[in-house]
């Protein structure tokens, strides 16, 4: 049995998952700041180094959740403003 297909098979999918960790952790940073205000985010995310972090797909569902929640809350944000503003349907 060859060992370098496997540990390239096993290098290019640790690329995929910090590729997936990269997404999710770009989306949650880009929805705190919707909220919160750009110059106001104080998001633990920002000092994440993925390449030192648990990679696992445990993890990644955590970071996935939490984007759900923050798109969510998004969007209850939003459905208040247009209420309590009146701007015509949202």
């Amino acid at each position: 049995m060859m060992v370098t297909p496997l540990v390239e098979d096993l290098k290019s999918k640790k690329e995929e998952r910090i590729k997936q960790f990269v997404d999710i952790k770009s989306q949650i940073e880009k929805i705190n700041g919707e909220i919160l205000g750009y110059n106001q985010i104080t998001s633990t995310f920002s000092s994440l180094n993925l390449e030192e972090q648990d990679l696992s797909i445990r993890k990644l569902g955590e970071y996935k959740s939490h984007l759900r929640s923050l798109q969510k809350e998004k969007v209850t944000l939003h459905s208040f403003i247009c209420f309590f503003f009146r701007t015509g349907p949202c």
